[in-house]
């Protein structure tokens, strides 16, 4: 898995249909998708948003 298997928040924001701010409030409050700082940028893995959203689904 590399960066490519990565959304940055713009794009994470964009196929969500929430804001960039949303997602930083999630982030702050421990909810939302898994997220990984890889060179002190924030990503999220597909993987993991795909998990996040099945949850969300089932919930």
């Amino acid at each position: 898995m590399g960066l490519l298997d990565a959304y940055k928040p713009q794009e994470l924001a964009s196929e969500l249909g929430v804001s960039v701010h949303t997602l930083n409030t999630w982030r702050s409050r421990k909810k939302g998708p898994r997220f990984v700082r890889i060179a002190g940028r924030i990503h999220y893995m597909r993987a993991d948003v795909e998990a996040w959203i099945a949850e969300q689904i089932a919930a």
